[in-house]
C-alpha cells in the first residue's frame, strides 16, 4: 500500500540547501528532479522519531499542566510574543543545535486543533540572548543581548487536528521547524515570534500565570498586538514550550558555502562528495518525522529523492565533527 507524506507546499522550483562545512569540503554536486510521488511506509520506515534532546520551559511542568494559557502563539490577529528564558532552565540543550519549539493544548480544552488546515502567511521567529526575567522591558528591543538570529520565515500550515488532546498534561503533538538551527552556547535566551494572524478560530495554548511561583525570574513574556510591534504595556502569561536540539558542529571548525541547483530532468538524485567522513543521512519532514535514513562509511553518497513527495524537510547529514542540517524543498 503506497502512503503519501504530509508536505508543505511551495510556490518555487527549488531545492535550498545552504551547507556549512569545513574549509578542506570538496563542492557538492546536487542533481534533482522535481516530482510528487508516493512511497512505501513499510519499507522505509516512514513516522520513525528522530533522535534529538528535549527541553521543556519551564522545567516545573514537564509533565503536569500549567494552569493558565494564553493565545499569543496561534491567535487569529497580528501578534508579536517574546518569551524570556533564564539559562537555569536550559540545560539540557546547552552547547546543541535548537532545532525547533512546540506547544501544548491547555488541560481545559476538549478539541484537537485545528479543525481544519490551518495557514500563517507569516509566521517569523527569532532567536538571541536575553537579559535577566527580572529586568524584562516593555520595549522589545531593550529585551534582546547579542543579535536576534531569524531561525523561521515566510508561511506555517497546521494540518487540521495537530494540537491532541487526551493526555495529562497534553502532548507536544506540532513542531514548528526552524529554517536555519541555532546554536545554543547557553545563557539566557529570548524567543520572539512574529505573525500575521490568519482567517479561522484561535487556539490558548498552555501556559503558566504571571502569579506563579517563577514567574519574573526563571521566566518572563511580554507582546503586542502587530506583527511589527516594539513596545506594549501588557505583560502576557508564559506559553509552556518545548525545544527538540541536536548535536551541533564546532562553529570554530567551519564556514559556510552557498550551493547552486541543478535540475536534472533524467534522475532523481541527490549527490555530494565531501573529504569529510559521511556517517549517516537523514531526511525530517516538517511535522518531525524521519522520512528516510541511510547508515554511510564513505566521503561520497548518492541518494534517490523520488521516494518524497512535494514539501519542505530537513536534511540531516552526520559528519565526523558533529550534524549538520539544511533546509530542502522539493515540488
Amino acid at each position: 500500500m503506497k502512503t503519501k507524506l504530509p508536505y508543505q507546499e511551495s510556490s518555487l522550483l527549488h531545492l535550498i540547501i545552504d551547507f556549512t562545512k569545513k574549509s578542506k569540503f570538496c563542492i557538492v554536486f546536487v542533481y534533482l528532479f522535481l516530482s510528487n510521488v508516493s512511497v512505501s511506509a513499510q519499507e522505509s520506515n516512514l513516522f520513525s522519531p528522530l533522535a534529538v534532546v528535549e527541553n521543556v520551559v519551564p522545567n516545573a511542568y514537564a509533565t503536569t499542566n500549567g494552569g493558565n494559557s494564553f493565545l499569543g502563539p496561534f491567535s487569529n490577529s497580528q501578534r508579536t510574543y517574546q518569551m524570556l528564558i533564564a539559562a537555569s532552565e536550559l540545560t539540557n540543550i546547552a552547547g546543541k543545535n535548537l532545532m525547533s519549539i512546540s506547544f501544548r493544548n491547555s488541560g481545559t480544552v476538549s478539541t484537537e486543533w485545528p479543525a481544519t488546515s490551518t495557514t500563517y502567511n507569516n509566521y517569523d521567529i527569532y532567536l538571541s540572548g536575553s537579559v535577566n526575567p527580572v529586568d524584562r522591558s516593555f520595549v522589545f528591543a531593550q529585551n534582546v543581548v547579542g543579535t536576534q538570529t531569524q531561525v523561521r520565515s515566510g508561511d506555517l500550515i497546521i494540518p487540521a487536528g495537530s494540537l491532541t488532546i487526551g493526555s495529562n498534561p497534553n502532548n507536544f503533538s506540532f513542531d514548528i521547524e526552524f529554517d536555519t538551527p541555532w546554536f545554543y552556547s547557553g545563557g539566557n535566551l529570548l524567543v520572539e515570534i512574529r505573525h500575521d494572524g490568519f482567517s479561522g478560530t484561535s487556539r490558548s495554548v498552555d501556559a503558566a500565570g504571571t502569579s506563579t511561583s517563577g514567574y519574573g525570574s526563571l521566566y518572563s513574556a511580554c507582546w503586542g498586538s502587530s506583527y511589527t510591534a516594539v513596545s506594549t504595556t501588557t505583560q502576557g502569561n508564559f506559553v509552556i514550550v518545548n525545544f527538540k536540539a541536536d548535536d551541533a558542529l564546532s562553529v570554530d571548525e567551519f564556514k559556510e558555502n552557498e550551493l547552486k541547483v541543478y535540475p536534472n530532468p533524467t534522475s532523481d538524485l541527490l549527490y555530494i562528495d565531501s573529504e569529510l567522513e559521511l556517517s549517516n543521512i537523514k531526511i525530517v519532514n516538517m511535522l518531525g518525522q524521519m522520512v528516510y535514513s541511510e547508515e554511510l562509511n564513505n566521503q561520497k553518497s548518492s541518494i534517490s529523492l523520488s521516494q518524497l513527495n512535494s514539501g519542505t524537510y530537513l536534511l540531516h547529514l552526520e559528519t565526523e565533527y558533529g550534524v549538520q542540517v539544511k533546509k530542502i524543498v522539493k515540488e
